[in-house]
């Protein structure tokens, strides 16, 4: 049964007289449609409004009220509502309903729209914007029959069995799959990803349309939703609050992620059987794409995505999110303030206390959401832009929910007993001395630990050894010979030149029995040709003079290539050993630009070894002023088990990191160095606020940003 939702269709006709507030009335093309049992057993109805395809689910005291609410008044609906049925509303109650009415525009008395109402709506929805545009219904119900076999018993058992394989198969490569994905990191990689990501959406949105044809429900329309200006598929499956069984409502929400899981589940199947290309390829992109974001994302019920949908129809609570927000707001008043808060959910404890639980939980997620989403926004628009919508989704979406629950707690502080405002003044006032107090004053930064004077032992050209390589551990003086090498080419050439040199010499000297004209000739291209080949004879020289590898300091021989032996050519891309000395070290550290400036040349440092519970103390000697553009050593990147990230627009050779960092110097003397090895370098330096640090950001942000 439907009903119109109308003064006249409700009860009758409003009573005439001149009023001094008009009672308002529904809009006319409202209707009022029966509902499944809540979970209490109560009857319930939908509130259909056909404009905006939307349902509001109302219980039997609303429906009663709306029954009467011709009566035109709050007081004469509640008394005629307490006389004709077992209900006993007060006229709180019936304002209550007006109130929801008017905020949900189910009414005809509209609110007085103003520039400032307009823009706020702007910034409340610029983040999530819809633009329908097809109507689907008459394609869906004609395609139907050739889909339906998606839905049946032996397509999911075949589903099933394909991830399970698919999975297991994929484990015993994970290292050809992880590679794979790393080398995708690229722009190239990054279009391909938001390609397959239309892809598994389209599949997704389909599968809601098809799933809600398939129940009988109208799919109003399907279009593009901007996220965060990013196009987005959506279809609008909004009549499905008509079904009178959770189940058919749960099958609906559920369709989108069954359709993404079953295809990664065969495109996982199918990675791991091709051979390497683009097929393999973008099975790769749709097999990640669709388990990452289906698991991480849709899955999730504390956004109003398709895992919220699923757990309201499961537990058949519809407004979850509204609800359990309503008993953790009453619960947090009561426990903070001792305020006296009616239960909103005529259901048992146990339950109330699931949604008041899932109600803290999903304000914690959605702090994390929106705090993320800030940064985005941020990192998305032009720099101005960027800064201002950061600050807007801080302010809408966190701060102004805090500062419309703290004007509650103050228009309610007379019913506040004093001893709770000692307390909750207490616990502010501890909070706000871990802010605004500076008790925090070291600073902590990762680093390589060395030898303060290291040399690595090349050969200057391709020669030949001839005497083994020292030993590793082996000490040596200053001018020691580390190496014997031997030359031969060079060797020959220079005996050549020597050769060439002296018999132009001697024909210089023969040419003194010859006529003048002739001799003066002879002599001068002698001397010439001789002059060119001894300076070839001492390069030749030089270069020999160079296979002489000694010690440039006095030190300990380290790494050093045990592997040769005499006779061994080597090259000069290959170390041969490293020359360390070991009465003092060094740490390269790296700090934020906001550290660095907290420390100074001079400063005392503590060194933590990794792996070990030896301190180290040293002193900072040297204060880089420009960033790092390349890491100090490869343990420091985080592909190779450090804590810098590498930026994603360089190659990874280029160990280039993907934030500013500065180099810091730290030295000292209290204990050699037998390897390098990664430790945390923690600087004394003056205490400083959190609230402190966190201005400094945000000045750094808006001076970094003015510009253009």
């Amino acid at each position: 049964m439907v009903r119109m939702l109308n003064a006249a269709s409700i009860g009758g006709v409003a009573p005439a007289g001149p009023r001094p507030e008009p009672w308002p009335a529904p809009r006319e093309e409202l209707r009022l449609v029966p509902a499944a049992a809540n979970a209490d057993g109560a009857p319930a109805w939908h509130i259909c409004d056909p404009v905006r395809n939307l349902y509001f689910r109302i219980g039997w005291l609303e429906q009663e009220c709306l029954r009467r609410w011709h009566l035109g008044d709050a007081r004469s609906i509640a008394q005629a509502v307490a006389r004709e049925t077992t209900l006993w509303p007060e006229p709180a109650d019936v304002m209550a309903l007006q109130v929801f009415l008017s905020r949900h525009h189910l009414l005809r008395r509209r609110p007085e729209r103003s520039v400032r109402s307009w823009s706020k709506a702007l910034l409340d929805n610029y983040l999530f914007i819809r633009v329908p545009l097809i109507r689907p219904w008459r394609w869906l119900a004609a395609t139907l029959p050739w889909v339906r076999w998606l839905g049946s018993r032996w397509f999911l058992a075949l589903t099933v069995l394909a991830a399970l394989g698919g999975l297991a198969l994929a484990a015993r490569q994970w290292d050809v799959a992880l590679a794979q994905w790393k080398h995708s990191l690229t722009l190239q990689g990054a279009a391909a990803y938001a390609l397959a990501l239309l892809v598994s959406k389209l599949l997704h949105e389909l599968a809601h349309a098809y799933v809600a044809t398939a129940q009988g429900v109208r799919v109003g329309h399907m279009g593009v939703a901007l996220l965060v200006l990013w196009p987005m598929p959506y279809t609008d499956t909004g009549e499905s609050w008509k079904l009178g069984l959770a189940r058919q409502r749960l099958s609906i929400a559920s369709a989108g992620i069954a359709a993404e899981l079953a295809l990664a589940a065969w495109t996982t199947l199918a990675w791991s059987f091709l051979p390497d290309g683009p097929l393999r390829t973008a099975c790769l992109f749709l097999a990640t794409t669709a388990w990452l974001l289906t698991l991480a994302v849709n899955a999730s019920p504390f956004m109003r995505f398709d895992g919220y949908f699923m757990l309201a129809d499961a537990v058949d609570t519809p407004g979850l999110h509204e609800r359990a927000g309503t008993l953790a707001r009453a619960h947090l008043r009561r426990l903070l303030l001792g305020l006296r808060e009616t239960a909103s959910e005529g259901a048992s404890r146990a339950r109330r206390m699931a949604m008041i639980s899932f109600a803290y939980t999903t304000w914690m997620y959605r702090l994390v959401v929106f705090f993320g989403i800030a940064l985005l926004v941020y990192h998305v628009f032009f720099k101005a832009l960027g800064v201002f919508l950061f600050a807007v989704e801080i302010g809408v979406f966190i701060a102004l929910p805090i500062w419309m629950e703290t004007r509650v707690w103050f228009r309610r502080r007379a019913e506040v007993p004093w001893w709770r405002w000692l307390v909750l003044l207490g616990v502010l006032s501890a909070l706000a001395a871990l802010v605004l107090v500076p008790w925090w004053g070291r600073v902590s930064a990762p680093g390589v630990l060395r030898a303060a004077e290291e040399q690595a032992v090349y050969t200057p050209v391709p020669a030949r050894l001839s005497s083994t390589v020292l030993p590793r551990g082996t000490a040596v003086d200053a001018g020691q010979a580390l190496l014997r090498l031997e030359a031969p080419l060079q060797a020959e050439e220079r005996a050549k030149a020597e050769a060439m040199s002296a018999a132009w010499r001697r024909q210089a000297q023969g040419a003194l029995g010859v006529d003048d004209e002739t001799r003066a000739a002879k002599l001068a291209l002698a001397e010439t040709s001789a002059a060119r080949f001894d300076a070839e004879r001492q390069a030749r020289a030089r270069e020999l003079a160079r296979l002489q590898v000694v010690a440039p300091f006095a030190g300990k021989l380290r790494e050093s290539d045990d592997t040769t032996h005499p006779g061994t050519w080597v090259s000069p891309r290959n170390s041969l050993g490293l020359l360390v000395k070991n009465d003092a070290w060094r740490v390269e550290a790296l700090v934020t630009e906001h550290e660095r400036a907290r420390i100074a040349v001079g400063d005392a440092a503590k060194l933590y070894l990794e792996g070990s519970d030896h301190v180290r103390q040293g002193k900072v000697t040297a204060i880089d002023d420009a960033v790092v553009q390349r890491l100090p050593h490869l343990m420091l990147a985080r592909e190779h088990g450090g804590p810098i990230a590498l930026s994603p627009t360089a190659p990874r050779q280029a160990l280039k990191p993907a934030e500013s960092w500065y180099r810091v110097i730290v030295t000292g003397v209290d204990a050699p160095v037998d390897a390098q090895r990664r430790v945390q370098v923690h600087f004394a330096t003056a205490p400083q606020s959190f609230g402190e640090r966190w201005l400094a950001n945000i000045a750094s942000t808006l001076v970094q940003h003015a510009g253009p």
